[in-house]
């Protein structure tokens, strides 16, 4: 009996375990979806920053 209660042990650490990888797998998968939505979406932000400078800068030189 003492060796059948280790083995219920070892297989409930092993399935503890086994659900955290899982758990952890998932968040991995989320923050890459995340990092992949940012990357598309970095080079927008630049371009909007790029416009909101030349625009600063045509108004300077229009009220000149």
């Amino acid at each position: 009996m003492f060796h059948n209660d280790r083995e219920n042990l070892e297989l409930d650490r092993l399935e503890n375990e086994s659900r955290k990888l899982v758990a952890e797998w998932k968040k991995l998968q989320a923050e890459e979806k995340k990092l992949s939505r940012e990357t598309k979406l970095y080079p927008i932000a630049v371009f909007g920053g790029v416009l909101t400078a030349i625009t600063a800068v045509a108004g300077f030189f229009f009220k000149l």
